[in-house]
């Protein structure tokens, strides 16, 4: 895992890494291709990624839960609770390609040593 201070901006620097990686002529990822450093890095970012979506999804969820009252009683409204549910839909989703790319990544630096 990163270390606190290079995990603030795991999502940017994700998307910051991605953009570099080779890709083959069917514009997949070339894992192969990659340099192992930079695919150990999206691997960081990927995992970091997932651990957070888990615990602010969870948070959301139990915010959500004691909040019934406001709820039924209008003061939060129905077009807010289903924002939530489309972005915590999205985040799942999100979550679950992060877990493929951080799995592909260690799966072709397994044997790599950082200099």
């Amino acid at each position: 895992m990163a270390t606190r201070e290079q995990a603030q901006r795991p999502i940017r620097d994700l998307l910051q890494r991605l953009p570099r990686l080779p890709v083959t002529a069917s514009a997949e990822i070339d894992f192969e291709a990659a340099d192992a450093e930079h695919l150990v890095a999206i691997a960081e970012d990927a995992e970091t990624i997932v651990n957070m979506l888990q615990l602010g999804v969870g948070a959301i969820g139990h915010l959500l839960a004691h909040s019934a009252v406001v709820v039924e009683d209008g003061t939060i409204s129905a077009d807010c609770i289903e924002s939530l549910g489309f972005l915590i839909a999205e985040c799942g989703d999100f979550g679950a390609a992060c877990l493929v790319l951080a799995t592909r990544c260690r799966r072709e630096t397994s044997d790599y040593l950082p200099r």
